[in-house]
């Protein structure tokens, strides 16, 4: 029983181990995603804030 118990834990900790993480963008992909993310901070500094008056009452 004791080497059941230690092999099944032997093993949740190597799959515990495991690095599941998508590989690092490449200088051309943080590029892109750079230039995305200026021109979302870019449209939201245009737009301004919105009409803030009460709507209509029902």
């Amino acid at each position: 029983m004791t080497k059941k118990v230690c092999l099944l834990c032997s093993l949740w900790l190597l799959a515990a181990c495991r690095d599941d993480r998508p590989p690092a963008p490449t200088a051309a992909q943080s590029d892109q995603l750079n230039d995305a993310e200026d021109m979302l901070n870019d449209a939201a500094q245009d737009k301004g804030p919105g009409d803030r008056s009460p709507g209509p009452s029902n």
